[in-house]
């Protein structure tokens, strides 16, 4: 059973979404289009996940979901429900950026990518 991804997530994570279709150019400019598989349409999320270090004894967030990305290093899914849907899926994460900003407060961005379960 995959992990879940738990950290709060900033409100409002943009979506991009990409159809995977196979196109046949034609003559006269016409051209076929056809989805690929069953599964031709999986969005990508782009989340940011903030923390503070020490400040009222809080966790920093940022930083245990960075680790918890880390731990997977891209080839391992998990489990997260993003707040759009409301619905858990599996997703896996390529790539991430984490900056420790001034005063002890931390970003992290990330782009979760849904994978067919």
């Amino acid at each position: 059973m995959p992990d879940i991804f738990t950290w709060p997530t900033q409100k409002g994570p943009s979506i991009d979404e990409q159809p995977n279709v196979t196109v046949v150019k034609l003559g006269d400019g016409y051209e076929q289009r056809q989805a690929n598989g069953i599964n031709s349409l999986l969005p990508t999320y782009s989340i940011v996940v903030h923390g503070v270090s020490g400040l009222c004894g809080r966790d920093n967030y940022a930083a245990q979901a960075r680790q918890f990305l880390v731990a997977r290093n891209a080839v391992e899914s998990f489990l997260w429900t993003p707040k759009d849907t409301g619905v858990q899926g599996l997703y896996v994460c390529r790539s991430w950026n984490y900056v420790p900003t001034i005063g002890g407060l931390y970003v992290l961005t990330a782009k979760f990518e849904k994978v067919p379960s």
